[in-house]
């Protein structure tokens, strides 16, 4: 997909990444450095999907390197925040710290994590010199100025080379309308969740509104995170023990599978590719990945009458909320 002024970007990726938050015990992030090995080397994949609160950068860059893949070739997506202070200062030294890591000299696309240092229930609060960050400092702590500040900082490490293309991640239609009414450059992408399950309760306006201002929006948890996301209620089955269905075994997107000949996962990343809309699946398996990438070599089309028919899926109650 092409977004200028920030160029191409591959349209489905990899977030080789299956660890819990925080700092991982030692040799935790290997499993991120098979993935990236993997993902580069047999299945052919270009994107990676870094975080510095994934704690993997190290791995990455191992994985990158004994991939021997040129990383001319690589596409590197990393993110500021939110495990770690926002702000001007602390965006500019976490992004050098982030190359070091990745032991590169630019990233291709750079993302603000997250519109706030912290989300609801989150324990750890980090602290950040700009005021206006300061979460600990209530008197100063302004949410909407310390994305604008951070953003800024974000401007200046594109106009330096050291983030080839810049972008945001979990932001909602009111965090975007800050940047335009600020004057500023818009982002090139908004990474959030995205799947049937929350379309209709607030991503399709998000991606109309995305679409209007030409931010790509990228897709993750595409696949409605089947290890933690269960089936919204009303679709349980008749019978059922309490555990309910996956969004992979939902009858409707299960049926599509059988009917076009496909898996349920790439009718949910077609469905997702024919919205627009790019796709960041994440998988430490082989076979996984190169069924997320084979919608792209083996293309297929799902009918006006079946997309119709993912849209109308019940919609999850349950859903992130980046304010």
């Amino acid at each position: 997909m092409n977004n200028e002024p920030y160029g191409t970007y591959p349209e489905c990726g990899d977030g080789p990444h299956d660890d819990p938050p925080g700092p991982p015990p030692p040799g935790c992030g290997l499993n991120s450095q098979k993935a990236v090995y993997t993902w580069l080397s047999k299945a052919g994949g270009l994107r990676l999907d870094c975080a510095n609160s994934y704690y993997n950068h190290r791995y990455v860059a191992q994985g990158i390197e004994q991939s021997l893949v040129d990383r001319f070739q690589i596409f590197i997506l990393s993110k500021v925040g939110p495990t770690f202070a926002l702000g001007y200062n602390e965006t500019i030294e976490q992004t050098l710290d982030v190359l070091q890591q990745l032991q590169t000299g630019w990233i291709d696309l750079l993302l603000v994590h997250w519109p706030t240092m912290q989300h609801r229930g989150q324990v750890y609060v980090p602290k950040s010199s700009d005021p206006a960050c300061n979460t600990t400092n209530p008197l100063t702590y302004n949410e909407k100025i310390c994305r604008l500040s951070t953003w800024s900082a974000m401007l200046v490490l594109f106009n330096l080379g050291l983030a080839r293309s810049i972008g945001v991640s979990n932001y909602n239609i009111t965090h975007l309308q800050e940047i335009i009414d600020a004057g500023l450059p818009l982002p090139s992408v908004n990474q959030v969740s995205f799947h049937p399950y929350n379309y209709r309760t607030g991503r399709a306006d998000l991606l109309a509104f995305c679409q209007k201002n030409r931010i790509q929006l990228v897709a993750y948890s595409p696949l409605g995170v089947p290890d933690v996301q269960q089936f919204p209620t009303e679709h349980k089955s008749e019978g059922a023990t309490g555990m309910s269905r996956t969004l992979l075994e939902d009858p409707v997107i299960t049926s599509l599978a059988k009917a076009y000949n496909r898996t349920p996962a790439q009718i949910l990343l077609r469905w997702i590719h024919q919205l627009g809309v790019a796709s960041n699946p994440r998988s430490m398996n082989e076979t996984h990945m190169i069924e997320n990438l084979d919608i792209f070599s083996n293309p297929f089309t799902i009918s006006d009458i079946d997309m119709t028919a993912i849209v109308n899926l019940a919609q999850d109650t349950c859903d992130v909320d980046p304010d």
